[in-house]
C-alpha cells in the first residue's frame, strides 16, 4: 500500500532538537563522526555540547580542540566537556546537565571500538537516556543527508514522536523516500503461519493493518506528507530491519521501549549487539 502526499509542514515550527550532546572518542574516525554530528545538527536547529569521556587534563582538552578544528566545527568551536568513569554514564550525566534532547554517538563497525559502542554503551544509551539517542554506524567525512529514511510504528501512547520527527527530518532534509511501516504477529489473531488456508485470513489482516496505520498516520498530521506506508507480517525478530535493509534505508527510526512487548524490545531482546551488528544503516531512537 503506497500513500503519496506533497503539500507536508513540519508540525512545529521549533528546531527538531534543541541541545545535541555529541560523543567524541580519540579514533580514527574521530573528523568522520563531528562533521556527520555538525550537518545534522545543522539541519535540524540543535546546539551542540561535544562530550569526550576520558582523563580530564592540559593534553586531553588540547587534543580535542585540534580534533575540533580539523572538523566542520572549525569556524566556531562550541561547547565541549571532559568527562571521566564509564563512557555511557558519562553521556548520561552529561546529557542530563545541559538538558540534551539528542545524544549522537558513532557505531563505528570498521574499528576495535565496535563491540565497545554497540555493546555496553549502545545498550546504555537505549534503555536509559531520557532523551532520543542517533548511533552513526558509517560516519563520512563528507557527510550527505540522508535521503531513504524508514520510520517503525507503533501504537502505544507516545510512539507518535518517532513518526513527527521522521516527517519533519524527510522535510528539512529532502530525502527521497520516507517509509512507515507496522508490523504485527500472524499468531496473535490465530493464524497460523504454515496453515495454506489463512492466506485469505492474512490478506485481510493486512487491509486491517493498513487501515490502522494510515489512520494512525493520519492523526498526526501527516495527510500532508509524501510518504509510502507498509504492514509487515512479523515473522522474525529481523522482519522490520530486512525491510529497511531491502528498501537500502540510511536511516532507521524507531521509538525508545516503553514496555516488554514494544517493537524495540522485540528487536533487540535477545542480543542487542548481535543484532546492531546487522543494523543496514544508522539508527534514531526516538523519547
Amino acid at each position: 500500500m503506497v500513500d503519496r502526499f506533497r503539500r507536508y509542514l513540519p508540525t512545529t515550527e521549533q528546531p527538531i532538537f534543541r541541545r545535541a550532546v555529541i560523543a567524541a572518542a580519540f579514533s580514527p574516525r574521530l573528523t568522520a563522526v563531528l562533521n556527520e554530528a555538525f550537518h545534522f545538527i545543522s539541519l535540524t536547529g540543535a546546539e551542540a555540547v561535544v562530550v569526550h569521556v576520558g582523563l580530564e587534563d592540559e593534553s586531553t582538552q588540547r587534543q580535542l580542540v585540534e580534533s575540533l578544528e580539523k572538523s566542520f566545527f572549525k569556524d566556531k568551536i562550541p561547547e565541549f566537556v571532559i568527562e571521566g568513569g564509564n563512557a555511557a554514564d558519562a553521556l548520561l550525566r552529561s546529557a542530563r546537565k545541559v538538558e540534551a534532547d539528542l545524544i549522537i554517538a558513532g557505531a563505528l563497525a570498521k574499528e576495535a571500538l565496535f563491540r565497545y559502542y554497540l555493546g555496553s554503551v549502545a545498550r546504555s544509551l537505549a534503555r536509559h537516556a531520557a532523551c532520543s539517542v542517533l548511533l552513526l554506524t558509517d560516519p563520512q567525512e563528507r557527510p550527505k543527508s540522508f535521503t531513504n529514511i524508514h520510520c517503525a510504528v507503533e501504537f502505544h501512547q507516545g510512539c507518535e514522536k518517532a513518526v513527527q520527527v521522521a516527517a519533519d527530518l524527510s522535510w528539512v532534509l529532502r530525502s527521497r523516500h520516507l517509509y512507515f511501516t507496522h508490523s504485527f504477529v500472524a499468531t496473535e489473531y490465530g493464524v497460523k503461519k504454515s496453515n495454506e488456508s489463512a492466506a485469505e485470513e492474512i490478506r485481510t489482516l493486512y487491509g486491517l493493518a493498513d487501515e490502522k496505520l494510515r489512520a494512525f498516520l493520519q492523526a498526526n498530521h501527516l495527510s500532508d506528507a509524501d510518504y509510502e506506508m507498509r504492514s509487515l507480517v512479523e515473522t522474525s525478530q529481523m522482519t522490520t530491519m530486512s525491510f529497511s535493509r531491502d528498501v537500502q534505508a540510511d536511516l532507521f527510526i524507531i521509538h525508545g521501549p516503553t514496555d516488554r512487548f514494544s517493537l524495540w524490545n522485540r528487536m533487540f531482546a535477545q542480543d542487542l549487539e548481535m543484532t546492531l551488528q546487522h543494523l543496514p544503516c544508522s539508527l534514531l531512537l526516538t523519547r
